[in-house]
Parts: C-alpha cells; structure tokens; sequence
C-alpha cells in the first residue's frame, strides 16, 4: 500500500537536500565551487545522488572524503551535518555543524532548528538570534531572513511544554515507513482501513489515500487533494445495497491552512483524529482532534506534547475495545522507517509537573519507561491487543447513547451523569435528538425522490429545511447547558 508517509519521506529528503545545497550556494555559484574545490566536485555529486536514493551511508562516506581533502568546503560540510542529523546521528551532526557555527550563518540557523527539535527553546532562541544578527552589519542588509516561522514555533513549543500530557507508554516499534499500517494491531470495533480501491470511481482521492472505515462498515473517512491540489478530509455514509452518499468535506478549519492526512473516526462518530501541518503545527506534521457539532467539525484542538514533534507525527488510533492507543512518527529519524509508539488512552488529561526535571525528555519520549507507572502491571493491556480482545476480558458495557463531557470522557448512559438536573435535562436533549433525527431523515428520503423527479417534494422540502435552523440550535444550547451542569 502506498501511503502519505512515502511523500512525508520524500519532503524530508527534498529539505535536507535544499539546506545542503540550495541555502549554501551549490545551486547558485557552481562556478566558483568549481574553481574552490574543482576536483571533489564529482564526488559531492555522488553524495547528492546516493543520499536522494535513500543510500545515506555511501553518501556519508564520499562526503567525508571531500571534507578530508578539502577541509574549508563548508558546503560539504553543511551536506554531511544534514545528513548525518536525518540518519540519526545526532552528535556527529552537532559537531559538524558547531565547527561551522563560526562565520557561517547557515549553520546557526541549522543549530536553533536542531534546538527547537530537541525542545531546548532558550536555546533555539539565542542561536536564532545570532542567525538574526548576522545577517547585518550596521545599516546594510547582508543577507535574506530565511529563518521563516521559527520564532512563532519556538514560542509554540514554549506554550506546550506548559501542559505535557502525562501518557503512558507501553511500546515502541521502528517499522517500515511503506507499509507501516500492519503494525497497528487494532481489535475490529475499531474499524479497519483500506486504500483508494474501495471508493467509487467518482470519489475524490489519489494513489496515497488511506480510507478508515469504522466497525459497522457504514461510514467511511480519508483525505484527497482538492481542486487546488491541497488535501482535504473527506467522508461519506453507506446507502442502501452498495450506494455511497455523495461526499462531503469533513471541513476547511480542519486544514488550518496546510494538509489534512491520516483521519481516524472513533466509533462515537463524533470524535475525529486527523494530521495536518498548517499554521497551529509543531514542525511537519502535527496530530490534532476534532469533535462533530451540529453544524460539522469543530475548530480542531492540536494535541500537543508529547504526541507532536518538529518532525512528522500522524494517524493516531484509541482502541476503546483493548484499551490502547497508537501513533507514528518519524522523530527519531531512521531512514525509512517510522516509529509506532503504543500508549494508554486517558479518560481525564494529566499533565506533566511543569517543575519535573525530565519535563522535556518526557516530551521528547526519550525514554518510555519513564512514562510508566512505577509497579503498575499492563500486562492485561497487551494481553487485550495480542488477543483482539476486550480489555481484562470483559464485555464492553451497552452503550445507550455517546455523549461527550470533557477532556476524553464521553459518557454512554444516564446512570453515568452525577448532577441530577444535567441527568434530567440529558433525558429531553435525547428525546428532541430524536425529532431532530426524524426531521433529518425524513428530509434525505424526499430530497431523494426529487432526484428521482418527484418534483411535487419541493414545497415539504423547503417547509423541513425551515425548521432545522431553530432545532439545532436548541439542541446545541442544551448540550452546552448539560456539560455546564456537569462539569461544574
């Protein structure tokens, strides 16, 4: 199966690429490159070609030749420090590119991203400064700012080091980034996913998209490029036999200005796990949550550290059913592979003691075992997912309705309310839930018939479509009151 995280690598390799090359002047002044380092020129190129192959390791050898015999190349230099950064080779690429600090701006700036990546923002500031100030001398400007949203990223990360959610994790795997779906070991309720294959030839979609098709297999969701060529999520609802609706788009606030990827659908229908890098986003791609309104998908909510990084994060699963949790992501940059961390999902959010010396490496997830509960046993957590079975071996609790409080709580019946009159007002929210379901359904069916040419449909169409404005307001009044009572 091809996927996103294949063009996630590519972007990846293209960046690396651009700042070794494009930002050093390879591409710029080959001419004077020629006549610096004439004869390790061919061999530079061979870096450039092995390292586009994803063959990091000849690469990193021919760079080491040129920079042996020809110890002032600093574009080489910068070359080798971004490739020994990707593959993981974090304090050869530090001391590469801090032997060049020195007099050479881009390898400052390299230094302040590498900081923001490590979660050391005082420091990324500082070393984003120096790259600043370089870049004049008095009056006159030498150079272009290419630092681009770095500052507001730094301070991004400054604001989510402030509520590092306490997660605990149980697993981690690096896998194969091309088809890194077959090791999440997610229980049927949590629905299955499929490639394009299984949309209607009419369906939006590409090569790359992943569709999540939730339990019952009677609602489907996946991202696809719009007509602008930006990817947008979409979704659709089973019909009767083997029809699909018409799609729809899940909503443009989702995008926030970037790519929308990776959709998974909870089996409430109503929460929403997506992937984007638009203007709220760590670096790359960021994991955020979205609930279903009255009127489509909220203004989504970026779930933040440690879930996110500066690299490439997504498709975040929560396996009600085994009572785990999954993510990849590309962090820890081994080249082609991912990393699937697998966590327990929390009702209500616990955030990490900001005064906690290991508050970054928690973020980072430097190490899981510092996550874990001291002398808590989960076995029966990877008992549940090695056996596709219900968490502890119970049957899930019949659900009457799902009904979203706070944080990650939803609550599936009446018994579960503690404030008597939320519990009461619960109960008419329900009961105009219904009419309104009603009113909605009915609308479907004749405004099928009008497709069909049952003209005569107009005038009830319209009188339906009048009442609907007024009923969803009211129902999103009460369910704000519910909460309200609740909560408080």
């Amino acid at each position: 199966m091809r996927t996103y995280v294949k063009d996630i690598h590519k972007i990846a390799t293209r960046v690396a690429l651009s700042v070794a090359i494009a930002a050093t002047g390879w591409a710029a002044a080959p001419q004077a490159i020629a006549q610096e380092v004439a004869a390790p020129a061919a061999t530079v190129d061979e870096a450039r070609i092995f390292a586009e192959d994803g063959n990091y390791d000849d690469a990193i050898a021919t760079l080491r030749r040129v920079v042996a015999e020809s110890p002032k190349n600093t574009q080489a230099q910068m070359f080798l420090g971004e490739l020994l950064w990707n593959s993981g080779r974090d304090d050869e690429a530090l001391s590469t590119y801090r032997a060049l600090q020195k007099g050479n701006r881009e390898a400052t700036l390299r230094l302040a991203e590498i900081a923001l990546s490590r979660l050391e923002t005082d420091e990324s500031r500082d070393l984003l400064a120096a790259y600043r100030a370089s870049l004049k001398r008095g009056r006159k400007v030498l150079a272009e700012d290419e630092s681009g949203d770095l500052e507001s990223r730094i301070d991004r990360a400054e604001g989510m080091l402030d509520r590092v959610q306490n997660i605990e994790v149980i697993d981690s795997v690096d896998v194969d980034a091309e088809d890194f779906f077959a090791a999440y070991p997610m229980s049927p309720a949590a629905g299955r996913f499929s490639d394009a294959g299984v949309l209607p030839a009419s369906f939006p979609s590409d090569d790359a998209t992943v569709v999540h098709i939730t339990e019952s297999g009677n609602r489907m969701v996946w991202s696809a490029p719009d007509a602008e060529g930006a990817h947008r999520l979409y979704g659709s609802a089973a019909l009767l036999g083997d029809e699909w609706e018409k799609p729809r788009q899940l909503g443009d606030n989702l995008a926030e200005g970037g790519d929308a990827v990776y959709p998974y659908l909870m089996p409430d229908g109503i929460t929403l796990y997506y992937s984007n890098d638009g203007d709220n986003s760590l670096g790359g791609y960021d994991i955020y949550m979205s609930r279903q309104g009255d009127d489509g998908f909220l203004q989504p909510v970026n779930m933040g550290l440690p879930f996110n990084s500066s690299a490439n994060d997504y498709l975040l699963v929560i396996d009600e059913f085994t009572g785990a949790g999954w993510f990849a992501t590309d962090r820890n940059r081994h080249p082609g592979k991912v990393t699937i961390y697998t966590f327990i999902p929390q009702e209500m959010r616990r955030n990490v003691d900001v005064d906690n010396p290991n508050l970054a490496s928690l973020a980072r997830l430097d190490n899981i075992a510092l996550t874990q509960q001291q002398g808590k046993d989960y076995t029966p957590v990877r008992r549940a997912i090695a056996r596709g079975v219900a968490i502890n071996d119970r049957t899930p609790r019949k659900q009457d309705f799902l009904f979203p409080i706070s944080g990650n709580r939803v609550y599936t019946s009446l018994n579960d309310f503690h404030n008597p009159r939320a519990r009461q007002l619960m109960s008419e929210y329900l009961k105009k839930q219904q009419k309104f379901k009603s009113i909605t359904d009915r609308l479907a069916a004749l405004r099928l018939d009008y497709g069909r040419g049952e003209a005569s449909q107009a005038e009830l169409i319209r009188e339906l479509e009048k009442q609907l404005p007024a009923a969803r307001a009211e129902l999103r009044t009460m369910r704000d009151d519910i909460v309200t009572l609740e909560v408080n």
